[in-house]
Parts: structure tokens; sequence; C-alpha cells
């Protein structure tokens, strides 16, 4: 088993957010690769207010017995802050050496690294979901009007810049790893007959695969985290590449959004990007990583039926 520590920004059940994180966190827990030690909340695809108590209702209801969460960073600005999560984060460091599975921004991850940089040796690695190729926009369909952000790495790219200093390995698993998997109405349908927490991803997914069907005629939705678990459990069904990877400046890939919900034009904006390429060798600034971008189609199955097991002594 692989000892992993979890550090996400969990939305499911937020009316119109990601449900992806949630998913994750039953997959990893329903993963018997995986000896799950620890679960940090992180601002993101909710704020922490939020994404703290949902963290703490699905290790409650999913997670082994005995599981702690504990509170991280509540912006961009706590980078360099301990909280709760990073000192939790470095004993569980100091006890063996861990995996660190990044579902969210890195500003937690990052400040452990900034104020514990002796404990870098004993991770084994950190699975990051960020990054793309160059010139990489992230649509996941013709339908799809505006590309998706890089999300995690754009909420806090200052955090990115500590990791990619920092010497632990780094595993991306990005958008385009995922967008190889669709989750549909009819895999919701068979989630919901088969078992307890098949019905609780049924249920609480439903109202985020619709968003996907209205706003972008899709045939379902990428769950997004779940690629990243998949990696770490199933690593050769798993295509990648080793890579460079940096950070690079660049025209905004989106409109601008004013307060209201509408598009505006951007004026001379530029926004940071965090690219990965196998021919960046040369490049300064640039260091090696793992860049995940396809599963096999053996993936889908397998993360279905870990979403309806029920874990050891849980019905």
């Amino acid at each position: 088993m692989r000892d992993v520590w979890i550090d996400t920004d969990p939305a499911i059940g937020v009316p119109k957010c990601d449900v992806d994180d949630g998913l994750a966190l039953i997959q990893a827990f329903h993963s018997p690769e995986l000896c799950i030690r620890g679960v940090s909340a992180v601002f993101g695809n909710a704020p922490l207010s939020k994404a703290f108590p949902i963290a703490r209702e699905i290790v409650e209801r999913f997670g082994p017995p005995g599981l702690s969460v504990y509170a991280g960073a509540s912006a961009a600005t706590d980078l360099g802050r301990s909280t709760d999560a990073t000192r939790a984060l470095a004993s569980a460091l100091e006890e063996r050496r861990t995996t660190i599975l990044a579902l969210g921004p890195v500003t937690n991850v990052a400040t452990l690294l900034q104020q514990r940089p002796e404990l870098a040796s004993r991770i084994e690695s950190i699975v990051v979901v960020a990054a793309r190729r160059p010139g990489q926009r992230f649509f996941s369909c013709e339908s799809q009007p505006i590309p998706f952000p890089d999300f995690n790495f754009e909420c806090d790219p200052d955090g990115m810049r500590v990791l990619l200093d920092s010497p632990p390995p780094l595993v991306f698993a990005p958008w385009e790893l995922s967008s190889h998997v669709w989750i549909t109405g009819e895999d919701l349908d068979r989630l919901a007959r088969e078992s307890a927490s098949g019905t609780y991803v049924a249920e609480s997914a439903r109202s985020w695969l619709a968003l996907w069907e209205t706003d972008l005629q899709a045939p379902g939705f990428n769950p997004f985290d779940t690629l990243a678990v998949g990696v770490l459990t199933h690593p050769d069904w798993v295509e990648g590449f080793d890579a460079r990877v940096w950070i690079e400046e660049g025209a905004p890939d989106r409109p601008a959004v004013e307060a209201d919900g509408a598009a505006a034009p951007r004026l001379e904006e530029r926004k940071p990007y965090l690219v990965a390429d196998a021919s960046g060798l040369d490049r300064p600034g640039a260091r090696p990583a793992r860049y995940c971008f396809r599963p096999r189609t053996a993936f889908k199955e397998m993360l279905l039926e870990r979403l309806a097991r029920e874990a050891p002594g849980r019905s």
C-alpha cells in the first residue's frame, strides 16, 4: 500500500460547483492500493468555510475510522502562513515517507515546503492536478464556448513556483488526462442502483451533470481529480512522458468577466501559464516532471466500481 496525504478543495453538494474532489476522495478511500494518512482542506472550488466541512462529512461517511481532516489556506495570500493543515502534514511526514495528492490549489503544500524544507526528502512525490502543453486550450467538447481555466494553478501561481523550485518529484495529472473520460446520466443511474455510496455520488452529481449538458451541450462531465487518484492506483494504465515544466506569461485564453457575469474585452493583459513539454530541456527555469495525458479505456469502469464500493465496516 502507498501512504498518501490528500490535500483537496471539495465542493460536492454546493450548487453549480465541481463534484470531482468529492468523487476522488471516495475513490481513494475505496482503493486498496492506498493508505490515506490524512486529509487537508484548501480554498478553491469552494471557500474554505465550505470546503472544510464538506471534507469532514465525506471522511466521516466514507473514510477509514479515525481519519482526521485539517483546515488549511483560505486564500493564496495565506502562502507561507502556518495552519492546522501544514502542521499536521509536517507531523505525518516526520512519521513516514508519504505521497501528496494535491487536488486543489497548492498553497498548503507550498507552505509546508517553505516552512519545513528539510521534510522535502520525506515526500515520495507530489501529484498535482494542473499544467498544459504549449498553446493548449481546455475545450472538452466542440460546443464549449469558453475554455476551462487551469484552475488550481491559476488560484495560486506563486505556490506553484515554490513546488517547481523544490526537490520532491512532481507528477502532473492535468485537464488533458481527464478529458478522455465522461461520466453520463446512465453512469449515475447505475451508481444509484448499486450501493449507498453510489447513491450519494449520483444524487450529488446530478446538478453538476445538468450544468454540463445545458451550458456546454456535453454528453456528460469530465471527473477531473479522479484521474489523479488513478495515477497512484493504476500507474500502468496512464500514458505520460518525462517533461520539463515551467511558468510563462502569455495573452489571456479566456475573456474577462465583469461583476455581473458579463464577458468584457481585455486590455493588454497577460496571465501566467504552467507549461509542460518534452522538448523544453534547455529552457531556463524548467524543471523535470512527469506529465500524464491519456488513461486506458478501462479506467472508467474501475472508477465506477470503486465509487459504488463500500469500504470495509461500512454500509
